[in-house]
C-alpha cells in the first residue's frame, strides 16, 4: 500500500504560470494534496483570477484526485498590529486571500497570526480576532487556519493557549481551525519528539483547542532545538526533531485525513528525499 493511499500528504508547490499548474506539479511526487500561494506572497497587489483559469484549476484538481488543498496567505499580513495603516492593509489583504481561495474552490487558508510589536501580546491577540470577525462570513466554504508560531521575535500564537484566546473571541468559530507546524511547535518548546512528550503535547492541544480544530499540518524538521524559538525549517530527518519526531505524526491514525504539507528548504527539489525518509518510518498497521 502506498503512502498517499493511507495518509493525506503533499507539499508546497509553485503556482507559476497559474494555479492550474499546481495539481500536476504535486502529482509528480504522488501527492494527494498540496499548498500554493494564490498570489505573489511578497506583494500587496494581485491580478484578478481569470474565469478560464478558475475552471482549469478545478478540472486539474479533479483530474489528479487532490483533496484538502491549502493556500498559504501572504507573509506581509499582520493582523496583530495596532498601526492603523498596516491594520487596514492587512485586513484588505486577508479579504483578498479569502476571496481568491473561495473562487478557486480550495479548502484551507493558512496564515501567520501576527506580531505584537509595540503592544502587549494580549492586545495583539484581540486585534487578530477582531480582524477575523470582519472577514469571515457565513456562506464561506473554505476554512481559515491559524498557524502555530515558533515565537521568534514578537510573533504571537506560539502556544496553544494564545491560539485558543483568539478563537474564543471569534463569532463564526466553525470557519476557523489550526495549522500545526511541526518545526514551529518544536521550536516554541513543546516536546513532540519522544513518545511521552508527543502524547502529552497532543493531549494539551486537545484540552486547550480540541483535536477537531487541527485541520492541517506543515510537516517540517527544524534546524534549531526545542525551546529555541527560532523559525528555521530543515529537510525531513536532517534536523533536531528528526525521524522520531516526524514518525509520531505520520503514524498517528487520528490524522490520516488531515493534510500534511511539506515546507522544507529545498522545496520541490527535495521532496523525493523527504518522502523516502517518511516511508522509512511509516507503519501501516500502527
Amino acid at each position: 500500500m502506498s503512502l498517499s493511499s493511507t495518509i493525506t500528504i503533499g507539499g508546497h508547490v509553485s503556482a507559476a504560470g497559474g494555479p492550474s499548474n499546481a495539481p500536476g506539479r504535486a502529482s509528480v511526487f504522488s501527492f494527494n494534496t498540496f499548498q500554493i500561494f494564490s498570489k505573489n506572497q511578497m506583494q500587496w497587489k494581485s491580478k484578478p483570477l481569470p474565469e478560464e483559469e478558475i475552471k482549469r484549476f478545478a478540472d486539474e484538481v479533479k483530474s489528479h484526485s487532490m483533496r484538502n488543498t491549502m493556500v498559504h496567505a501572504s507573509y506581509l499580513l499582520n493582523l496583530g498590529t495596532s498601526d492603523p495603516s498596516l491594520k487596514e492593509k492587512a485586513l484588505n489583504g486577508m479579504k483578498v486571500e479569502l476571496e481568491r481561495i473561495e473562487l478557486l474552490g480550495m479548502d484551507l487558508l493558512t496564515f501567520h497570526p501576527g506580531s505584537s510589536k509595540g503592544i502587549t501580546e494580549k492586545e495583539s491577540l484581540k486585534n487578530i480576532a477582531e480582524a477575523l470577525n470582519q472577514v469571515l462570513f457565513k456562506e464561506q466554504k473554505s476554512k481559515i487556519l491559524l498557524e502555530t508560531a515558533a515565537g521568534q521575535g514578537s510573533n504571537v500564537g506560539y502556544n496553544f493557549e494564545q491560539l485558543a484566546e483568539i478563537i474564543d473571541q471569534i463569532s463564526l468559530k466553525d470557519k476557523v481551525g489550526i495549522c500545526f507546524d511541526t518545526c514551529h511547535v518544536w521550536a516554541s518548546g513543546y516536546d513532540i519528539k519522544s513518545p511521552e512528550g508527543y502524547a502529552e503535547t497532543m493531549d494539551s492541544f486537545d484540552s486547550t483547542l480540541g483535536l477537531d480544530r487541527l485541520n492541517g499540518f506543515h510537516l517540517n524538521d527544524s534546524k534549531k532545538g526545542t525551546g529555541s524559538r527560532v523559525d528555521r525549517h530543515e529537510q525531513i530527518g536532517q534536523g533536531t526533531l528528526g525521524m522520531d519526531g516526524i514518525s509520531n505524526f505520520v503514524n498517528d491514525r487520528r490524522f490520516r485525513n488531515v493534510p500534511m504539507i511539506l515546507e522544507t528548504p529545498r522545496g520541490e527539489e527535495g521532496y523525493d528525499e523527504d518522502l523516502k525518509v517518511i516511508r522509512g518510518v511509516f507503519q501501516e498497521e500502527r
